[in-house]
């Protein structure tokens, strides 16, 4: 069973969540607190396996509940409840990269009924990501299913495909990033530690929807010595300069007037993600095909990835990837393992170190 407390300062929505997660067969909610302070001392007295945290509360907000049991309890899992106004969008930001597990948009509609359904139905993705998280038997699993918010639930149990490993590059043109569940943390522990002197382009993929992103590449653009911007249609893709991918749509890159140039498409979603992380890379592995292409696929759960990092291994590129023990989920990095398609499975601790080595930028 999942043991959950919901910490919010308003009884409605205590009441909701309370109800929507009662819903689940192996959800038991043990507690709600009103408060941080009633959080923190609940947490001390009951075994939680989940927090479900609202953002923002009078006296400790979201963040700082987290901030504290974190240090106390590491083992629980927080995922944070937010609004999808700018300000929620930032301090969602900082609670995933303080090490919140997910985030879910707070129903803000006037029927209690409907907001708990909706509430239900995000919550079904998130529970996916904490039965991975416990090592729990997959709940209700769908047969032949691969998503953002799950593992492949059918995989083969066959030895995976031996692969022959990519040359170590001579040059590289290109570096291609795809992350989901556990990015946000990932990601602001790798790009400030890129230097300024990096050479190349990066074009990345957070799973992560609308509204969201462009908080995500001003945190990180202000402590990183690289460039980091939401990427916009048309931008022109220049090296020392990070290109994330805006949430809920896709990003692809293009050729116009002999130079590269950002694209993005409104296109129905790829292995139930939008962007996609398969979406970018078939049309890097075009776009920079000779030219040397490094693909880094770190955590997330799903498989989206796997066939973009084929297209770019077949176009003479080389792919790395996140250790299992420094993910997350290893899910996403995981398929791209048990393809045999990965040239080298690195800790997040030395990410850096492994780009800066493969660009030559020491």
């Amino acid at each position: 069973m999942i043991r959950v407390m919901v910490v919010d300062d308003t009884v409605m929505y205590r009441k909701i969540a309370s109800e929507a997660l009662g819903s689940f067969s192996d959800v038991d909610v043990i507690c709600t607190a009103s408060s941080g302070d009633i959080a923190l001392k609940r947490l001390a007295a009951n075994k939680i396996n989940l927090v479900l945290c609202d953002i923002n509360m009078p006296g400790m907000s979201g963040v700082e509940i987290l901030e504290v049991a974190k240090e106390s309890y590491p083992e629980t899992l927080f995922v944070m409840m937010s609004g999808i106004s700018g300000r929620h969008a930032e301090v969602t930001i900082e609670a995933l990269q303080k090490g919140a597990l997910d985030f879910i948009k707070k129903p803000e509609g006037s029927c209690i009924q409907a907001n708990r359904q909706a509430l239900k139905n995000d919550l079904e993705g998130v529970l996916r990501i904490v039965r991975v998280r416990m090592g729990l038997r997959q709940h209700r699993p769908e047969k032949n299913s691969t998503s953002c918010s799950g593992l492949p639930t059918n995989r083969s149990s066959s030895p995976p495909p031996v692969v022959m490993a990519a040359p170590i590059p001579s040059k590289v043109a290109v570096l291609a990033i795809g992350v989901s569940t556990g990015g946000p943390e990932a990601l602001n522990y790798l790009i400030p530690k890129l230097p300024a002197t990096i050479g190349v382009p990066i074009l990345l993929v957070q799973h992560m929807p609308r509204g969201f992103t462009k908080s995500l590449a001003c945190s990180l653009d202000k402590k990183s010595a690289l460039a980091v911007r939401e990427a916009q249609n048309g931008d022109l893709v220049v090296p020392a300069t990070v290109y994330i991918a805006p949430g809920g749509i896709h990003m692809t890159v293009r050729v116009k007037d002999e130079s590269v140039v950002i694209g993005l498409d409104d296109g129905p979603p790829e292995n139930s993600c939008k962007p996609a992380v398969d979406v970018l890379f078939r049309s890097v592995a075009s776009v920079y095909e000779g030219k040397g292409v490094l693909s880094v696929i770190l955590t997330g759960m799903g498989a989206d990835g796997l066939k973009g990092v084929k297209a770019i291994r077949k176009k003479g590129g080389y792919s790395i990837t996140q250790s299992p023990s420094s993910c997350v989920v290893y899910g996403m990095p995981k398929a791209i393992d048990d393809e045999g398609l990965s040239d080298k499975s690195v800790d997040l601790a030395s990410m850096h170190l492994e780009i800066c080595k493969l660009l030559k930028t020491f």
